[in-house]
């Protein structure tokens, strides 16, 4: 599970470009300002680690990255969500990167959930699952697939 703990300062650097030639139509560059601020974790003995963006952006880099459906459709559901769990949990928390030690690794928000299982000494096979909310609807299912799809599989940009 490499660079997924507590690495926010490559993401910018090295995925900005991908980012703005996969801009969803009518989504404006200044949409994909990436966050400054945040927080780094990581566990001193057992490889665990995690790092997050603190202010809320509203959804607008999300939306930059798998389309403004998707997070019109988060930030929509915001209320349920922070009725259920608290406005620290809702808001604190964005653009997220972690990773349970050895093979289990998450991008929360993206909804992304990657399991890496070794092959042999120079091999390795990644599972990628995206996790979508149940109750959103085909259209926003469809679209937020499509955009983990273009942006964390073996031919996205990511």
């Amino acid at each position: 599970a490499e660079q997924f703990c507590s690495d926010m300062y490559h993401a910018p650097l090295s995925h900005m470009s991908a980012i703005l030639a996969v801009l969803p139509e009518g989504v404006p560059p200044e949409a994909a300002q990436w966050p400054t601020e945040g927080l780094q974790w990581r566990s001193p003995n057992a490889g665990h680690g995690a790092g997050w963006h603190t202010p809320d952006d509203q959804g607008q880099l999300l939306g930059a990255i798998v389309g403004p459906s998707v997070a019109q459709y988060l930030m929509e559901s915001r209320p349920r969500v922070t009725a259920r769990l608290g406005n620290e949990r809702t808001t604190a928390v964005n653009g997220a990167h972690m990773t349970i030690f050895p093979t289990c690794s998450f991008l929360p928000g993206i909804n992304t959930l990657r399991v890496w299982h070794p092959r042999g000494p120079n091999e390795i096979e990644v599972w990628t699952m995206a996790i979508v909310d149940a109750d959103a609807p085909q259209d926003v299912k469809d679209t937020w697939g499509q955009g983990i799809t273009r942006s964390f599989s073996p031919a996205g940009m990511f």
